[in-house]
């Protein structure tokens, strides 16, 4: 299991750094629509695992919706038009379903779920072009990273109580906290590295504060998974699972940090 996780990280590390540093700013809206629409597939699977036509429509409004987002600089008027024209198609569907309204209005629920969830990947492309976005991105991911691994460590050492056992049971208080206190190192490493004109207290609570909401965003893919009854979400990535295991404690992060340096 950590054999094929550092295997796996080690091509896949050098391969993003290139796209965010080197590669033109399009090379990562492909990036995150391609795997927006794999985690699309994944959601809709277990959402909606006997329903073909179901996940089918909600894999392809959810593709639309990512295509429109990811083709953006910034959030803006088509953001909101791609979200009312995918809602209404959701209710003309259930419409359509006027023999079993309570079943539509229950499938379309869940793909709207799915489609506003991972549409959330879009900050990474929003993000990317702000000032300094390459930077911001590379700070995000990395604090990711290291705190996943912090939680790992820390939760497979000292890991004693249960965080919140009927969402997760493997998770622990004690590798909630080794996250914490690994994204505190990444912030102080990122101000250092990346950020020198930032002070250096700021950047180690921006960093321990994503690293919570990363958390937060990790046991709601949890509990989603759990109510689906599905181990994992997908296959992708050996050791991690599939796109959704990787990027749920990074979309609420993401979207944070977009409007926090937006806001500046």
């Amino acid at each position: 299991m950590l054999g094929a996780r550092l295997a796996t990280a080690a091509v896949a590390i050098p391969v993003l750094l290139a796209i965010i540093f080197l590669a033109p700013p399009y090379v990562l809206s492909l990036l995150i629509f391609v795997l927006g629409g794999i985690a699309l597939v994944e959601y809709m699977g277990m959402a909606l695992p006997e329903k073909a036509t179901e996940r089918w429509l909600g894999v392809s409004a959810g593709t639309i919706v990512l295509a429109v987002f990811v083709s953006l600089a910034a959030p803006g008027p088509l953001v909101m038009a791609a979200i009312t024209g995918v809602l209404a198609l959701a209710i003309a569907s259930v419409l359509f379903r006027a023999v079993d309204l309570h079943g539509g209005i229950h499938d379309v629920a869940l793909s709207l779920l799915g489609i506003l969830y991972v549409a959330v990947l879009a900050h990474f492309v929003w993000l990317h072009h702000l000032t300094d976005g390459p930077r911001w991105v590379a700070f995000l991911v990395a604090n990711g990273m290291a705190s996943d691994t912090g939680a790992y460590f820390a939760g497979r050492g000292f890991g004693r109580h249960k965080l919140l056992p009927r969402v997760s049971p493997a998770k622990t208080i004690e590798g909630a906290v080794g996250a914490l206190v690994a994204a505190a190192a990444i912030g102080a490493a990122a101000q250092w590295v990346l950020f020198p004109a930032e002070g250096m207290p700021s950047m180690i609570v921006l960093a321990v504060v994503l690293a919570a909401v990363g958390q937060v965003g990790d046991l709601c893919e949890s509990a989603m998974k759990r109510a689906f009854a599905a181990k994992e979400s997908g296959w992708i990535f050996p050791g991690h699972g599939g796109v959704l295991d990787r990027i749920d404690s990074l979309l609420f992060p993401v979207a944070i940090l977009y409007y926090y340096r937006a806001a500046l």
